[in-house]
């Protein structure tokens, strides 16, 4: 008899009243099903008879929620690592949905390691499929449980599920020697049992090996050249076969490490294991402007960065792991980042540490994937960064301002202007003239497009100043909600350019909308597809620069954003097509003679960027929902901000070292300078150290009530800009044992020191630093 339960908390009362029982057969099918949506009622089960089977009676599962929902018996069947099993599943789909077939792995104490272990999926308006995974048995897995999942709105047909243990089509490694190779810096110890290897820096003598404790399913098997530094690799979740090639570059301490395989790859991997970490021991990471983390720092709230957007990923495709005491130690890049990413995990003594994979591109491998990792016998962040550096123009996107600003000479007007968003529609003549009459001189007017056009050339006459305006080219709304939020976004491409994130025609979401009813629930926007960008932004700004002559731009998510897949027929698209799409926007802005900008920020853009708003900010410590409401100011400062946003202990500018004369930093708009006045002097204490410029969101009401703090704060932040700006940030030291005080040495012989701390600290030439101060040292104001 069936059980049917269309509620979710019944769902839940059953599994803890009668719990789970495992059961042993070899065999499986599935025989009584249990149904469960995360929406309460959404999905119903019923049979019928198929006039395409035969009029056999099939299962039939109707869901009408967005989310997502499973059908399974709750049976647990024991397991053994390294067993292989395979699932059969015969189904057909209607609708924007997708269904899988999975199974839920979980270790000795009964805790789900995997909700979707090797899963396999169809999308919507399929015919009858049979859908077949093989997976082999993770290590310490002791029970699974198949069931089928989807979500969105479908029907599913289904006729059986069975699962089967099969023979293992590979017999892991069992014993093998390793394999050693080295050169005047690094030994290197290749384990073909386990797939690992470790490296021994001669210089140091430690030994950085791989964590015992990281677990991603993949497992060694037999190569046939057992001689080299080549390791045979099973994904036993696919039984995929990959082969990881460690090569010893001669004479430097680097080596590469090489992943090639070739068909599907479902959802990612992840390779080589972390290295382990040692108490002592500080992670250095590229989040946005930088921060470092001990390895012995507890809840750091992120787990995973991506290195394919800028705004919750890494703004440099590397990672470091450095001992605080010397400055030796290790960093990886990710010589191919387009769907790359970062992971952070803990050892079993508790301590960080990082390890890089990748996604698929369209579900397969398609392409090599590579890391470099580079051994540091001293130096720390700074040596990180200007190796770094040396690889970024080796590849192509290392162009500093100094050559932009020749063919564009109103990049020459950035060096010390301070970003000012005036959130008021009307007198923005007035308030600019008054600001310079305080002093504020240098100023990039960003909120140009509520201004007039007669207004916008009046401004631009004025010395010193940039007009520009906040422009958009992923987020549209469809036109038939327009009576509910207003017109968003470009109307033309409403709906045959929007990004498919799914072949089914289930399309992306983007920024959720405000309806003028705020009772009602937020609607969101689609995704434009990339590839159609360019078009539309050449037609749009250039009949607006005909009236409204801006001399920058402002283009919004456009670095932010994660490069995007697209799976419309008409317009597909992997994720390096998406980032060569999004450059070539950028580049536009500059060929049509404007100052570009965009948000967060990622090397990519370097060539084609000159300011990146939400550089200085570290996203995932941000104001909360800091994209809403910027003009609310606040008076409580989140624990959040105060022990990572505005806290120099940890926070590093990685940016500054490697591209601070390239592209210009700033902060959040939502997360600005003056947001949350009790940190403003914080804030502007990190610009002076960086050699950045400060960034303003306000309103007439803030400027008469905070205008003093306004013109100090300028005052304070730009000087240090205005003079670096075209400067190559050489070195960044901690002064003090506590790292509160820091030292910041450009290129052209300025010096910026910077006591975040309360006590006076004796620098070392003898003077005295005061509390919250800095000192400035051979300034040669531009």
């Amino acid at each position: 008899m069936k059980k049917i339960m269309n509620s979710f908390f019944v769902f839940l009362t059953f599994i803890l009243f009668f719990g789970v029982l495992p059961c042993t057969a070899q065999d499986w099918s599935l025989q009584n099903g249990n149904v469960w949506s995360r929406q309460a009622d959404a999905l119903k089960y019923s049979t019928e008879q198929a006039a395409d089977r035969n009029s056999k009676t099939v299962s039939k599962l109707e869901h009408s929620g967005e989310n997502d929902w499973a059908f399974g018996e709750q049976n647990l069947i024991n397991v053994t690592s390294c067993d292989v099993f395979e699932l059969v599943a015969d189904l057909k789909i209607e609708g924007i949905g997708s269904v899988e077939i999975s199974v839920i792995t979980r270790n000795k104490a009964g805790d789900v390691v995997r909700w979707d272990y090797g899963i396999k999926k169809i999308y919507g308006n399929s015919t009858w499929t049979t859908l077949r995974s093989t997976l082999m048995i993770p290590q310490d897995i002791e029970t699974i449980e198949p069931r089928i999942t989807g979500s969105n709105v479908s029907t599913v047909w289904l006729d059986g599920f069975t699962v089967t243990k099969i023979k293992s089509p590979e017999t892991p490694v069992k014993n093998a020697k390793p394999i050693k190779f080295e050169n005047q810096f690094l030994t290197v110890e290749c384990h073909p049992v386990t797939g690992t290897f470790s490296v021994t820096d001669k210089r140091t003598d430690r030994v950085w090996a791989p964590s015992p404790t990281y677990n991603k399913n993949l497992i060694a098997f037999p190569k046939e050249d057992s001689s080299s530094g080549v390791l045979g690799l099973l994904d036993m979740e696919t039984l995929t076969k990959y082969r990881a090639t460690i090569t010893l570059e001669s004479g430097l301490p680097e080596l590469v490490v090489r992943l090639d395989g070739k068909g599907t790859l479902p959802e990612e991997i992840s390779y080589p294991p972390p290295f382990t970490a040692k108490s002592g021991d500080r992670l250095i990471v590229p989040m946005n402007e930088g921060i470092s983390y001990p390895v012995a720092e507890k809840d750091i709230i992120v787990k995973r960065l991506i290195a394919y957007g800028g705004y919750y990923g890494i703004s440099m495709a590397f990672w470091g792991q450095i001992d605080d005491a010397t400055g030796a130690g290790m960093m990886a890049i990710i010589e191919t980042p387009d769907d790359a990413f970062i992971d952070f995990t803990r050892d079993s003594a508790e301590l960080l540490q990082i390890n890089a994979g990748w996604k698929s591109s369209f579900g397969e491998f398609r392409y090599p994937r590579i890391l470099r990792f580079i051994f540091l016998d001293k130096g720390g962040h700074v040596a990180i960064c200007k190796r770094y550096r040396e690889y970024s123009k080796k590849i192509g996107l290392f162009v500093p301002l100094s050559e932009k600003v020749k063919k564009n000479p109103n990049i020459d007007r950035l060096p010390g202007m301070a970003n000012f968003w005036y959130w008021d529609h009307h007198h923005h003549l007035d308030m600019i003239n008054e600001m310079k009459q305080f002093g504020i001189d240098r100023i990039l007017w960003s909120n140009g497009y509520r201004a007039k056009p007669e207004t916008i050339i009046a401004i631009n006459k004025l010395e010193h100043v940039l007009t520009s305006r906040y422009d958009n080219y992923q987020d549209i709304m469809d036109p038939a909600q327009f009576d509910k939020v207003g017109v968003q976004g470009i109307v033309e491409a409403w709906s045959h350019d929007i990004n498919w994130k799914e072949p089914n025609g289930n399309w992306r979401k983007g920024w959720a909308v405000e309806q003028k009813d705020k009772t009602l629930p937020k609607i969101h926007c689609a995704i434009m597809c990339d590839s159609k960008s360019v078009s539309y932004a050449r037609e749009r700004i250039s009949k607006e620069l005909e009236t409204k002559p801006f001399t920058a731009r402002f283009l919004d998510t456009t670095v932010a954003a994660s490069w995007y897949e697209c799976y419309h027929p008409d317009h597909p698209m992997t994720r390096s097509d998406s980032k060569r799409y999004r450059i070539e926007l950028l580049k536009l802005i500059g060929d049509l003679g404007l100052v570009c900008g965009s948000e967060a920020g990622i090397d990519a853009a370097v060539p084609v960027c000159e300011h990146f708003e939400g550089m200085m900010s570290l996203a995932p410590y941000e104001v909360f929902d800091a994209g809403r409401n910027m003009w609310i100011l606040l008076d409580n400062v989140d624990s959040v901000i105060e022990r990572f946003q505005v806290n120099p202990v940890l926070r590093l500018p990685l940016w500054e070292l490697v591209y601070h004369d390239c592209v210009v930093a700033e902060w959040y708009w939502g997360d600005n300078n003056n947001r949350i006045p009790k940190v403003w002097r914080k804030r502007d204490l990190l610009n002076v150290l960086y050699g950045t410029p400060p960034m303003y969101l306000f309103t007439q009401e803030h400027w008469n009530k905070y205008k003093q703090q306004f013109v100090e704060s300028y005052k304070t932040t730009t000087e240090t800009a205005r003079a670096t700006t075209y400067a190559e940030m050489t070195d960044h030291r901690i002064l003090s044992p506590d790292r509160l005080v820091q030292q910041s040495v450009f290129s052209n012989g300025v010096t910026v020191t910077v006591n975040f701390g309360e006590k006076p600290f004796q620098l070392p030439d003898g003077s005295i630093l005061n509390g919250n101060d800095w000192k400035l040292q051979n300034l040669t104001s531009q």
